[in-house]
């Protein structure tokens, strides 16, 4: 075994031996696994691209965590490939210094705080403002969806700086007296803590500033992007988890004197649901390796596997539950579960439509992308 394929066995073995056992608990009592992300974090789960692993690696990861828990992977993606990579890419040495390891070991909780309630694609018409008195910066707004927000420790707050549209900034706003959560239930994914979250006045220090001031629209993108690699490769793992999970029923459950597999409706499903999934796979490793290379054209590619991935997951999903009939629909079952948790792939990190407007103003500007 190579030294990757160790890593990823390991991560396997903590999945089998500390997740699964907790997945209905997550579920059911809405319940936030602090001590998950902790040993996510010790293990060298959380923020892999400061280890040196590659965006696929990355994407591997998340992938393994939503085949046993979509809401421990879409917790892992909040707090890596959002708040983590900004930190990452943006802050500077005494900011990493402070926050990078904390935030990569799980040992402080991070939240994106992005998406507010008249709009989470729209950046530019964002209404939280950040407005600069004596060398202080304070921050009034309210914030919503935000992923772990009921239990962050630090916020990795947008706000307006500037009377443009791009005038944006990144703060590091630590949690305090001056910033309210409000839980938010969820149809699925639960146990992530999504939260709405306003800031009340909070006054924070010019040393909290991420990045270049006006700056944000830029580096907002750019970690929205990574966010979309993210979640196409939990788009993949909760696919596989729920096709297993219909094999397995579709071989064992028998009717008319014979397996529900054996009947050439359900082996189509399976035949057409693997061959999609696989395409997705394939494109996944092409379009994550023009994140290594940086190429300049990753972000229309990234937004074409996001819109396939997602939809096709939520296909084959959709299929899986099928196949199970009454009992897919019934409470409890882990594929009852997928479905739910998939259906937020459409939605987060770049809604369908928001893909679409992406790829289509390319190929006005630049012509036909291919591969």
């Amino acid at each position: 075994m190579s030294e990757k394929e160790l890593f990823i066995q390991s991560l396997r073995e903590f999945l089998n031996r500390d997740v699964e056992k907790i997945v209905n608990k997550i579920d059911k009592e809405d319940y936030y696994p602090r001590d998950l992300v902790r040993k996510l974090g010790e293990l060298g789960f959380l923020i892999p691209l400061t280890s040196g692993l590659s965006n696929y690696d990355m994407m591997i990861i998340l992938e393994e965590i939503a085949k046993v828990s979509g809401s421990l992977a879409l917790i892992a993606d909040a707090q890596g490939e959002l708040a983590g990579e900004m930190i990452r890419l943006y802050a500077n040495e005494r900011q990493k210094k402070e926050f990078m390891e904390p935030l990569s070991k799980g040992e402080i909780i991070g939240s994106f705080a992005l998406t507010e309630p008249s709009g989470g694609s729209d950046i530019g018409s964002m209404k939280t403002l950040a407005e600069k008195r004596n060398g202080s910066w304070i921050i009034k707004g309210h914030k919503m969806w935000i992923t772990q927000g009921l239990y962050a420790d630090v916020f990795i707050t947008v706000a307006k700086t500037g009377s443009s549209r791009r005038d944006l900034s990144v703060f590091i706003v630590p949690r305090s007296n001056c910033v309210e959560t409000r839980k938010i239930e969820v149809m699925g994914n639960r146990g992530t803590g999504t939260a709405e979250v306003i800031f009340h006045n909070c006054e924070v220090s010019n040393d909290y500033v991420v990045g270049e001031v006006n700056n944000g629209w830029n580096m907002v993108n750019s970690v929205l992007e990574i966010g979309r690699l993210a979640i196409s490769g939990i788009a993949i793992g909760l696919a596989e988890a729920a096709l297993e999970e219909a094999f397995k029923w579709a071989k064992s459950r028998f009717a008319f004197g014979n397996s529900i597999y054996d009947f050439q409706g359900i082996r189509w499903y399976f035949a057409d649901a693997i061959a999609k999934l696989n395409a997705v796979k394939s494109m996944a490793k092409d379009v994550s390796s023009k994140f290594d290379e940086n190429s300049k054209d990753k972000g229309v590619y990234v937004s074409m596997l996001k819109l396939l991935s997602a939809n096709i997951a939520n296909e084959v999903i959709d299929i899986s539950l099928q196949v199970f009939g009454g009992m897919g629909y019934a409470k409890g079952t882990n594929i009852e579960r997928i479905y739910r948790d998939a259906r937020l792939l459409r939605i987060g990190e770049g809604t369908d439509e928001v893909q679409r407007h992406i790829i289509a103003k390319y190929i006005e500007q630049y012509g036909i992308p291919y591969i």
